[in-house]
C-alpha cells in the first residue's frame, strides 16, 4: 500500500514532522526558506480543499504524468517545477506559529472523510480522493525532506 494521508499513522507523522519545524531549520535544497514552505504545504492543503485556486497553470497531459507521479515513484524528485513560486511569497516571521498551526489543521481537514475536494489538479488533471490522499503525502513528505524534517 502507498503511504497516504487517509491513514491515520500516515496523517500523525507527517503532522508531528510540521510540527518539528522552527525558524531556524534551513534547506537542504531549492529556494524556500522553512516559512514559505510551511505557508506552500497551508496553501496546498486550502487548493485541494477548494478554498483558494492553484499557484500552478494547468497542463494538458495529465492522466499519464498522475499515474507517473502518484504511484510509481517512491517520491517526488528533487528540482521538479511545477510553476508555484513559493519562495517569492512575503512571509511575517512573526506568525511562523501561526503559519505552521495553519498548516497542520488544512492538512487534517483534507484528510478527514467527507470533505469536498477540487475535482482536477492542475498539473495531474482530474483526481480522486484516492489521489488526492497520496498526492498530498508526497507534497508534504517532500518539502519536509527539504528541511531534513
Amino acid at each position: 500500500m502507498r503511504k497516504n494521508i487517509a491513514s491515520q499513522p500516515v496523517l500523525e507523522a507527517l503532522v508531528m514532522r510540521i510540527g518539528s519545524a522552527r525558524p531556524e531549520c534551513r534547506r537542504q535544497w531549492g529556494t524556500m526558506n522553512v516559512q514559505q514552505m510551511i505557508v506552500h504545504l497551508g496553501d496546498g492543503s486550502a487548493a485541494a480543499l477548494g478554498q483558494r485556486t492553484f499557484a500552478a497553470r494547468p497542463r494538458p497531459g495529465g492522466t499519464v504524468i498522475r499515474f507517473v507521479a502518484l504511484y510509481l515513484l517512491p517520491r517526488t524528485p528533487r528540482g521538479i517545477k511545477s510553476g508555484a513560486e513559493p519562495a517569492a511569497k512575503t512571509v511575517e516571521p512573526s506568525a511562523f506559529a501561526t503559519d505552521r498551526e495553519r498548516a497542520i489543521g488544512l492538512l487534517r481537514q483534507l484528510a478527514a472523510p467527507g470533505q469536498q475536494l477540487a475535482a482536477a489538479h492542475p498539473i495531474f488533471g482530474k483526481m480522486s480522493r484516492g489521489d488526492w490522499m497520496r498526492y498530498a503525502y508526497l507534497h508534504v513528505d517532500h518539502h519536509l525532506r527539504q528541511f531534513g524534517l
